[in-house]
């Protein structure tokens, strides 16, 4: 049975990045597959004009509504600063589900201080126009299966409404389902049950553990990093899609060193300046080595380091990952899910950024706008993957604000020198070969669709 498949995706790449190779084995077997989503805004969260971003994966875009400013972080919506992430709110949910050690604390961090504020911001108690498109699309277009991001929930709506059969594509660790079910054990209300309630009420749809979480759920994370839920779900490898680009010609010849890829993330890069001292500090750690290094940094990544590169630093704003690292002997980045993965795909050893402060962000609403709370010097999963990593022997955790340069450098020299972190690093790969490809799970989501949308009505 050939299927209308639906993706819902939050406007950002670094969301739809991870998706894109199931989109394409789903297309590559026949099926017609659709990315629908807001059309994105210019707010520093969201991006304008998505569908660009879509197409440019060789996806069909499907733009629902008008641009319009996101409910809480533009504060679009009048009660907004009632859902702004506060310390108050936050600690009193640690207290009451007995999080206590550090990988719990983690996970609800990720849930509480990004997921959840992300998800109002497309879900606020007054449901918006743009998701009212986005469910009406679904509605005449009639998608046998929805696919959507654990982000972006509003796919869920859309399913419901259409009949169809639905699924998550998780794009890190599952810390939503995680910490619902926490919240349900402890007999605390769900944060994100109530915030998907008015959508789902307006529509007339029970809010319960289907639209929650979908039928089943696509698991692209390696064993190691699954966080323990009751979902049902299929395991699948997080094959990285980088972006596209024409290749450079030096890529093609065989470097003479040891290349060593320095990769610090491209999400905040356009309107965060600087970068906390670190890349001044990774500059002057790679200087007096004999190796080839390829910094894919922007002017605002460089602004600590006024005075220049070192010489055997070749900076590059953009490089796709996939066609630098198989060069690499290692990679120094920002332990993000994507680049980490990238890095595990292609059997490279990584030094990831990392710091002791946790990643928490709180918002006060004031006269001028939003009073935002973020000071850590760190991407939002470096704990995670720098933890992984470590465990695994693939690699070394790096902390900018306590090591100096010359102690960067000993840790570089050993990642490149000790065979024990190319072993690690082989046997990450290895784990991850293990996994059903997105090309090797299309037949599984053929039989659940048909499965689980048999006797489903359209409201």
């Amino acid at each position: 049975m050939l299927m209308r498949v639906m993706i819902c995706v939050f406007p950002v790449p670094a969301h739809l990045m991870p998706l894109v190779p199931f989109a394409w084995a789903l297309q590559s077997a026949g099926h017609d597959v659709c990315v629908a989503s807001p059309p994105g805004y210019p707010s520093g969260v969201a991006v304008p004009d998505f569908a660009r971003v879509v197409n440019a994966a060789g996806l069909t875009a499907v733009p629902c509504g008008e641009p319009a400013p996101l409910s809480i972080h533009d504060m679009a919506y009048p009660g907004y600063a009632d859902l702004l992430p506060t310390r108050e709110e936050s600690e009193s949910y640690v207290d009451a589900l007995g999080i206590r050690d550090k990988k719990d604390r983690d996970a609800w961090d990720a849930f509480y201080h990004f997921a959840l504020l992300t998800i109002r911001d497309y879900h606020p108690p007054e449901p918006r126009p743009d998701i009212g498109a986005l469910v009406e699309f679904a509605r005449s277009w009639e998608p046998d299966l929805v696919l959507w991001e654990p982000w972006f929930p509003a796919g869920a709506i859309a399913a419901g409404v259409a009949g169809a059969a639905h699924a998550r594509i998780l794009i890190s660790p599952d810390s939503t389902a995680w910490a619902h079910e926490r919240c349900v054990a402890a007999g605390r209300t769900s944060l994100l049950a109530e915030a998907m309630r008015p959508l789902a009420e307006r529509y007339g749809l029970a809010v319960d553990d289907e639209l929650l979480f979908g039928d089943w759920t696509v698991d692209p994370n390696l064993p190691g990093l699954r966080l323990p839920t009751a979902v049902p779900t299929v395991p699948a490898r997080f094959v990285p899609y980088t972006g596209a680009a024409v290749r450079q010609e030096w890529l093609d010849t065989p470097p003479e060193r040891p290349r060593v890829a320095v990769s610090l993330g491209s999400s905040g890069r356009e309107f965060l300046k600087g970068d906390w001292g670190r890349t001044a500090k990774l500059m002057e750690a790679v200087a007096d080595l004999d190796i080839e290094v390829v910094a894919t940094l922007n002017a605002n990544q460089l602004e600590d380091v006024p005075d220049g590169v070192p010489a055997n630093v070749r900076v590059v704003e953009y490089v796709p990952l996939d066609q630098l690292l198989p060069s690499c002997a290692a990679t120094i980045n920002h332990g993000s899910y994507g680049t980490f993965m990238a890095s595990v795909a292609k059997r490279v050893p990584q030094l990831i950024c990392d710091t002791d402060e946790p990643a928490r962000l709180y918002g006060t609403a004031t006269d001028a706008g939003i009073d935002w709370e973020f000071q850590c010097e760190k991407a939002q999963y470096a704990s995670t993957t720098s933890a992984y990593v470590t465990e695994c022997g693939a690699g070394v955790r790096l902390n900018h604000q306590v090591q100096s340069p010359s102690e960067i450098r000993e840790l570089l020299g050993a990642v490149l020198e000790e065979t024990s972190y190319r072993e690690g690093a082989r046997s990450l790969h290895e784990e991850w070969l293990t996994l059903p490809s997105p090309a090797g799970i299309v037949p599984r989501l053929e039989e659940l669709t048909a499965l689980h949308r048999a006797g489903k009505a359209r409201n």
